[in-house]
């Protein structure tokens, strides 16, 4: 999921989400979410399976750049 923003002035994009991962996930996979800018990932934190985790703060610094970007959050399987 993205949107263009304006980040002009804006120091952090902040996300706040839960991740369950299930126990039936292949072994040596894991669930990514990330906060992407622009199509590149600006912060990320991995769950690995049959765990659960809160990310309270997940936040990207998007002070050095201005302007119009493509700000998103991916979810991803990753090896790990």
């Amino acid at each position: 999921m993205v949107q263009d923003t304006d980040l002009t002035s804006v120091d952090l994009v902040r996300a706040w989400m839960r991740l369950r991962v299930p126990a039936s996930l292949e072994s040596g996979l894991a669930w990514e979410a990330a906060i992407t800018v622009d199509g590149n990932k600006a912060a990320r934190a991995t769950c690995p399976a049959g765990h659960e985790r809160v990310l309270t703060d997940l936040a990207a610094n998007v002070s050095k750049v201005s302007g119009v970007h493509q700000v998103g959050v991916r979810l991803e399987l990753v090896v790990s």
